[in-house]
């Protein structure tokens, strides 16, 4: 995977707008993810992608925007396979460390990993649990 475009100059696309898979693969080449890329081309999720951003929690607090942070971790829950538990582990553990490092601060980092680990599970069948991409 190689491209141009950077993490500073990308913009990722709207909230709760559907991104086609040709924007998932760049996606996923400008924020370095070819495992996620692998395993969307070999076995592309049945729904289309789309991010509600932070789900259940603001993308914007004190001025600073985390939806990044929350774009990415619903990327890799889209695609998710039942019964991934240590890759939907290491979606959560990148979503508190990617929040942490753009808030500088870990305190709403480990509330938002804790929210992800409980409220997230495939077995809900929920909209946002781990899956939702393949969710009949």
């Amino acid at each position: 995977m190689r491209t141009s475009k950077t993490k500073e100059n990308y913009r990722l696309p709207e909230v709760n707008s559907e991104v086609p898979l040709e924007i998932v693969k760049e996606i996923c080449e400008v924020y370095n993810l070819p495992e996620i890329w692998e395993k969307i081309e070999k076995d592309p999720p049945k729904k289309p992608f789309v991010s509600d951003g932070c789900t259940m929690w603001p993308d914007i607090t004190n001025g600073i925007s985390i939806y990044e942070a929350c774009f990415l971790h619903d990327l890799k829950y889209w695609c998710g396979y039942p019964g991934e538990d240590v890759a939907r582990l290491k979606a959560d553990a990148e979503l508190m460390l990617d929040v942490a490092r753009i808030r500088g601060s870990i305190k709403m980092a480990e509330i938002m990993f804790h929210g992800v680990r409980r409220g997230g599970t495939e077995h809900l069948k929920l909209a946002f649990s781990w899956g939702f991409g393949r969710l009949d």
